[in-house]
């Protein structure tokens, strides 16, 4: 009788690990999809769908998007300006905030020439439908492009950001801006000052030489 209930318990157990493995891999591959979000923001992520492929129940696929979007909100407003890092303290793992300094302060207020626009609005054209989401690596600048991308993103930092493998991205702020400039083209409408994410861009007429 003991041996029964010690293995009944030995299965049981075996099960929680199955289910718990499977939940992370589930999250995981999850995660790895909304990877498919970086440089593609216009695009739409089907989760239904993906929850189908993933088999998830509907109340499973409900609680793991809630999870996600509770992680979005902590590392949005709790961590805005900090990384979580592991560290170990006497055998014991902690986990510390460190602050972020590698992420370029946008200024409330920005000047920007109208030659700059059409240069921002050109790579983020060039990264949206001809790069396809792939950065740019500026360590080679062969192109007339790439040469001005090197100088734009020294002139303004915060619109850019790297990936540590040599390549380039328009960052968030560079990829609205650039989105922004790239509407008034196609509508034939002259700049204007524009206030993006708390900040004023204003545009001002190049200066000729």
């Amino acid at each position: 009788m003991v041996s029964d209930l010690n293995a009944h318990e030995s299965v049981n157990r075996k099960a929680i690990r199955l289910d718990e493995k499977k939940a992370l891999t589930t999250l995981n591959n999850i995660l790895k999809a909304l990877e498919a979000f970086h440089g593609n923001y216009h695009k739409k992520l089907n989760y239904e769908r993906l929850a189908e492929y993933l088999k998830l129940s509907d109340q499973d696929a409900n609680n793991i998007l809630t999870l996600v979007l509770k992680f979005q909100k902590l590392f949005k407003n709790t961590f805005k300006h900090h990384q979580l890092q592991r560290k170990i303290v006497n055998g014991a793992i902690y986990l510390i905030a460190d602050k972020d300094d590698t992420r370029p302060i946008i200024p409330k207020q920005i000047h920007m020439t109208h030659s700059s626009a059409q240069l921002l609005s050109d790579v983020t054209y060039t990264f949206k439908h001809v790069n396809r989401g792939k950065g740019f690596n500026l360590k080679f600048t062969n192109t007339k492009l790439l040469k001005n991308m090197k100088t734009l993103k020294a002139n303004y930092p915060y619109l850019f950001t790297e990936n540590g493998n040599n390549l380039t991205y328009p960052s968030e702020m560079g990829l609205l801006l650039g989105e922004t400039i790239l509407s008034y083209s196609k509508t034939h409408k002259k700049l204007t000052d524009i206030e993006l994410n708390n900040s004023l861009i204003t545009f001002e007429e190049d200066v000729r030489t």
